[in-house]
């Protein structure tokens, strides 16, 4: 019985269920473009001491593979780019021993994460944080957040028939609203916890 909830992935689960054996946790993280998500699963990782994998180290592998510049892969990526990364996620998230971070992660892994967890904060924070990491002007990074946003979603819908939105396939929901860095760095590790103690 298929775990991933991306139907187009269920024959690759198939086939790699009868070779794999999941070692350890599968925890994933998932958010919008400055929502923290990174920061928290590198946190979450380095205290379970799993591995961590993110959505744009697996698109650096595959330009890498074809010999394309990633510049030049951002350009060009059609959805077998998307459909390749989404089978490596799965992949990852059946061997286990790993924090997978990506929008699509939870849904990719399904039922084979022992964790789905979906980051929220608002625009005006998410456009704070993404000006100061790309050092640009704060409305820029607004324009830039909500056409990727918009962008993404048609995307997986018309891939995946997926609502991105939809937040009811997470076990935990992170508001990142107000914590400090230091915070932000502790609240997610406590809530994995918290949640595989319950389990």
């Amino acid at each position: 019985m298929a775990k991933t909830y991306i139907k187009f992935l269920e024959a690759y689960e198939e086939e790699l269920s009868k070779k794999i054996k999941k070692k350890g946790l599968t925890i994933t993280v998932s958010g919008k473009s400055g929502s923290g998500k990174s920061l928290g699963a590198m946190a979450i990782a380095k205290a379970l001491k799993l591995n961590y994998v993110s959505a744009g180290q697996i698109l650096r592998n595959i330009a890498k593979e074809k010999g394309i510049d990633l510049v030049k892969m951002s350009e060009i990526r059609g959805p077998e780019i998307d459909h390749e990364m989404d089978k490596q996620n799965l992949k990852l998230a059946m061997e286990g021993n790993v924090v997978l971070d990506g929008r699509l992660t939870g849904w990719a892994a399904g039922d084979w994460a022992d964790v789905k967890i979906y980051y929220v904060c608002s625009m005006k924070i998410k456009a704070e944080r993404v000006a100061e990491r790309d050092n640009i002007p704060i409305e820029e990074a607004e324009e830039m957040i909500t056409k990727r946003d918009k962008e993404d979603h048609k995307k997986y819908y018309e891939l995946y028939g997926i609502n991105s939105y939809d937040e009811s396939i997470y076990d935990i929901i992170v508001n990142n609203e107000k914590l400090t860095k230091e915070e932000a760095e502790v609240v997610p590790v406590k809530l994995v916890k918290e949640f595989l103690k319950k389990k």
